[in-house]
């Protein structure tokens, strides 16, 4: 028998569709695979850790200063 969803065992993720942008709220058990929105439609991928996806704050990634950038 699965547990009962509450409200710490779900994951809340906007939709990326800039026209829909809902608050969707799936399952942890959802980690690592695709949901659709039930609004728009759109396949979402749902990240499979905890942490952001972006890169950690302890990474650089290169000049910060901004100063590898050309102007044109």
């Amino acid at each position: 028998m699965e547990r009962p969803v509450t409200a710490s065992s779900l994951i809340r993720i906007m939709c990326p569709n800039l026209s829909c942008q809902r608050v969707l709220a799936v399952p942890e058990g959802a980690r690592g695979k695709v949901v659709r929105c039930r609004v728009c439609g759109m396949n979402i991928k749902i990240p499979a850790s905890k942490t952001a996806t972006g890169a950690s704050p302890d990474s650089s990634s290169g000049a910060e200063d901004g100063s590898a950038r050309k102007s044109a």
